[in-house]
């Protein structure tokens, strides 16, 4: 027994939850290149539902993640592997119809700095947010040599 002593428990904190329903999250990429070149990558997040969405994202720009990978599943390049992401809270509304659009470009280079070989990868993107992170559905790309 405590005497004296306020015991303080942390209350835990709310947020509105995420409305996955009305957002599709949609990963663009070329079906092939050619092995050197670079591939460009654009997510794109739009509210396809009829009120305004509000979406707890982190990051002071917003934080989001894209893999490459070998059809066995192996991890070939990962955009934010190494590299510190800030746990800044960021507020994004989204109005009917709008779209964010989230761009980066893969230089098919492994994570280890080798080049990527020719064949078939796939192409992910993932956005944190304050619950379940959202995800593309994976996309198909052909490196030829």
């Amino acid at each position: 027994m405590l005497c004296g002593a306020a015991l303080l428990v942390p209350r835990p904190v709310t947020a509105t939850p995420q409305q996955p329903d009305s957002i599709t999250f949609t990963i663009e990429v070329p079906d092939s290149v050619r092995r050197g070149e670079t591939v460009p990558i654009t997510l794109r997040l739009t509210n396809t539902g009829s009120r305004t969405v509000t979406l707890y994202l982190t990051g002071r720009s917003i934080t989001f993640d894209i893999t490459v990978a070998r059809p066995d599943g192996d991890v070939v390049w990962r955009r934010l592997e190494h590299v510190a992401s800030q746990q800044i809270l960021q507020v994004k509304t989204l109005a009917p119809g709008e779209t964010l659009e989230l761009k980066e470009r893969w230089r098919q280079r492994t994570n280890a700095g080798a080049a990527a070989p020719p064949g078939d990868y796939t192409v992910k993107g993932v956005i944190p947010t304050d619950g379940q992170p959202l995800r593309t559905a994976p996309a198909p790309l052909r490196v030829t040599p």
